[in-house]
């Protein structure tokens, strides 16, 4: 059970009225198998530095989804390539852009992965708050002691041995990280409450499968996207 001071709503069910443009498109899906007919030259050199398998299937599956969302959200591109869009992390501005035939879109883009699962938030808005993140819930972690380790104490409280408070309060953290385009390694030591009670936007959270997610994002509506089908055996 949930220390109830970290539940937050769920994820809203969307509302078809809602423009598209006050809209945050969200996939969740396992990584597929994929050829690589939907990378940008440029997205191939990243994939070829990648060496294990399941770090390949995440970049091609991820690039998938950012482009299909992509698509949803510029209508007006849904018929292009999809290998003529082309994500290019910028380290400077520590932002996933996305661009068509070299343009460009204003356009924010949250990717998070864990254990073989993609998370993907898309909006339009370049500077549009927006964050994510997945994390498996795995009680066999010696999270007591990572808690108290790296948490602040007023967290490591809250946790005590609550498997799924603190994996809450991992994904919070990461998904604030995200948002505010921080280092979490700044985040670690802060508790991450007050930083979301002067946060101006919606926080979303809920169990998934064996996953915790959070989303933090500024728009007024989220639309849950199914892009891929569940892996064998979920």
């Amino acid at each position: 059970m949930f220390n109830a001071a970290y539940r937050f709503p769920a994820l809203p069910k969307t509302t078809p009225s809602v423009p598209i443009s006050e809209k945050v498109l969200l996939s969740l899906s396992a990584a597929i198998e994929l050829d690589e007919a939907h990378l940008h030259p440029g997205e191939l050199e990243v994939l070829n530095r990648r060496k294990q398998p399941q770090a390949k299937r995440e970049y091609l599956s991820s690039r998938y989804f950012i482009k299909t969302l992509a698509q949803r959200l510029f209508p007006q591109y849904a018929q292009a390539p999809l290998a003529s869009w082309q994500s290019v992390f910028n380290e400077q501005e520590r932002a996933l852009q996305l661009f068509i035939d070299g343009q460009l879109l204003d356009i924010n883009v949250v990717i998070s992965h864990s254990h073989g699962h993609i998370a993907v938030a898309i909006t339009q808005g370049q500077q549009s708050l927006l964050g994510v993140d997945i994390e498996k819930r795995d009680a066999n972690r010696r999270f007591e002691k990572l808690a108290a380790h790296f948490y602040p104490e007023v967290e490591a409280r809250d946790i005590g041995n609550n498997v799924d408070t603190f994996f809450r309060v991992w994904t919070l953290k990461e998904a604030y990280a995200k948002a505010a385009k921080q280092s979490i390694s700044t985040l670690l030591s802060q508790p991450i409450l007050p930083l979301l009670e002067r946060c101006p936007a919606q926080v979303y959270c809920q169990q998934w499968r064996q996953f915790d997610l959070s989303l933090i994002t500024a728009k007024t509506e989220v639309e849950v996207i199914r892009l891929a089908p569940a892996a064998a055996g979920e």
